[in-house]
């Protein structure tokens, strides 16, 4: 021992040092990742060029199975491994200890029962993958073993209670074993496994090392597998609204009935699905229901809202009778029945073509302005109530109009009025006002078009913040 260091404190703080580099090099091998796979390749690398590892393997946990599978290795003949699987059972090696306590564990020698003894190791270390666990076991199984040493206390992990695991009604160990993998809550994903037979004994400064880069390794993983989670819900989700979408677009009509001069349609939702509803249809007698509704806000909760409006609209018996009864009807049952905390405004009419009256009410939508095409003058549909959905007995009323000349009728949602650009002003019911009078010559389908490319140009390419939809009809 050097007479100036008589503790060898030079020496163990170079060791730390030399741990600490080694430790951060490894770090910076698999911060590099950009996917689980990609971090045991790390490990892999790091322990083998870094530490002078000369096999090296991390092994992932195949709950169906209840073994340990090779995930990614080196320094081992691909074949060898192939069909290598490691039993987690009572009577597994002593690697099994390091998944059920948590802890690193160190084989030396191995013992022939233990199935890396097949792979020629006579000494070996073990450290496990570990995620974060945010709640203890038995709350998140609901567990209601109240006789479990477990239950309510403050060990968030019951496997390491060896007197636990009575939530599975079992005094077998490998099926409380089984029953722990399989959970949520368990906190090992795997192990590092590394090969000892021709390397240096194992300091403790090289414990620490180890299990400071199986800690950042198991920060990594975990946070791709949560991004992994995500994506796997976004697919889901996408897939839902796509399908919801295709639904929605069913509900819409996909043909006018006959009794007007010319008629278009355009529906565009904010989100995969929205809360805007169009329709015409027939009510007997030459009679013609013409609707048009908009759910507060937007999104799937808006969409269904409306799926079921429509579908009360459609086989409410008092549709040929009264727009404002109708409604009220409506009204009465969503408002009994159901507590969405959203509310529709709606424009509702009855068109009788051979005597020519317009019967309406407006529920709280905007004025719908219907203009006269040889004078160019409008007139403003206003409400005559409140929206529906919210409070019983609405007092909305119906209106009639005698059309002894040639007329268009323009419903549409407030996403085109309140179409913002970038100095937050509105494109407006005015905007849409001015363009109906200049335009009477147009058919239906070319001032719809036409007036929602205004609107595209007005916003200067900005997304809009709501539903679409437009109705035009020559009356």
């Amino acid at each position: 021992m050097d007479s100036e260091d008589p503790f060898g404190l030079t020496e163990t703080l170079r060791k730390q040092l030399l741990a600490y580099s080694t430790s951060s090099e490894i770090g910076k091998i698999t911060a590099q990742a950009q996917n689980i796979g990609e971090v045991f390749n790390g490990l892999c690398l790091g322990f083998r060029d870094l530490a002078g590892y000369e096999k090296v393997m991390v092994l992932g946990i195949d709950t169906e199975h209840f073994c340990l599978k090779p995930l990614q290795s080196l320094g081992f003949d691909e074949e060898i491994l192939k069909d290598f699987r490691a039993e987690i059972d009572f009577m597994a090696g002593e690697y099994a200890d390091a998944i059920f306590c948590n802890k690193h564990i160190l084989a030396d020698p191995v013992q022939q029962n233990d199935a890396f003894s097949m792979l020629g190791s006579k000494s070996y270390i073990v450290f496990p993958l570990l995620k974060r666990v945010l709640d203890e076991c038995w709350k998140a199984r609901g567990c209601k073993k109240t006789n479990c040493p477990c239950y309510e206390s403050e060990n968030l992990y019951c496997w390491t209670n060896l007197d636990a695991g009575l939530a599975t009604n079992s005094t077998s160990e490998n099926e409380k074993r089984r029953a722990c993998v399989k959970c949520s809550q368990f906190k090992c994903e795997g192990l590092l496994w590394l090969d000892l037979t021709d390397h240096e004994p194992i300091t403790g400064e090289d414990t620490a090392m180890i299990y400071a880069a199986v800690a950042h390794a198991g920060l990594l993983i975990e946070t791709f597998r949560a991004y992994e989670a995500l994506q796997k819900a976004h697919r889901l989700l996408k897939s839902d609204l796509q399908q919801a979408s295709v639904i929605q677009r069913q509900l819409l009509p996909s043909s006018f009935p006959k009794g007007f001069v010319d008629i278009f349609a355009e529906y565009k939702a904010n989100l995969e699905v929205g809360g805007d509803y169009y329709d015409c249809f027939e009510l007997g007698n030459d009679a013609i229901g013409i609707v048009i509704a908009d759910v507060s806000g937007h999104g799937t909760a808006a969409a269904m809202l409306m799926s079921m409006f429509k579908i009360m609209l459609k086989s409410s018996p008092l549709n040929a009778v009264s727009p404002a009864e109708t409604l009220k009807s409506i009204n009465n049952t969503l408002v009994t029945e159901v507590d969405s905390g959203k509310f529709i405004t709606v424009f509702y009419a009855i068109w009788k073509k051979n005597t020519r009256e317009f019967t309406y009410t407006n529920a709280g939508h905007n004025p719908m302005p219907i203009i006269n095409k040889k004078t160019k003058e409008i007139e403003l549909l206003k409400s005559t109530g409140l929206f529906i959905g919210v409070m019983p007995d609405i007092a909305v009323r119906d209106s009639t109009l005698k059309l002894d000349d040639e007329y268009r009728l323009n419903l549409y949602t407030d996403g085109i009025n309140e179409a913002m650009n970038d100095e937050k002003d509105q494109f407006s019911h005015k905007r849409i006002y001015e363009f109906m009078q200049s335009t009477t010559n147009k058919s239906c389908k070319e001032f719809v078009q036409t007036l929602l490319k205004d609107v595209e140009i007005f916003c200067a390419g900005k997304d809009l913040v709501d539903d679409v939809t437009m109705l035009v009809c020559d009356l």
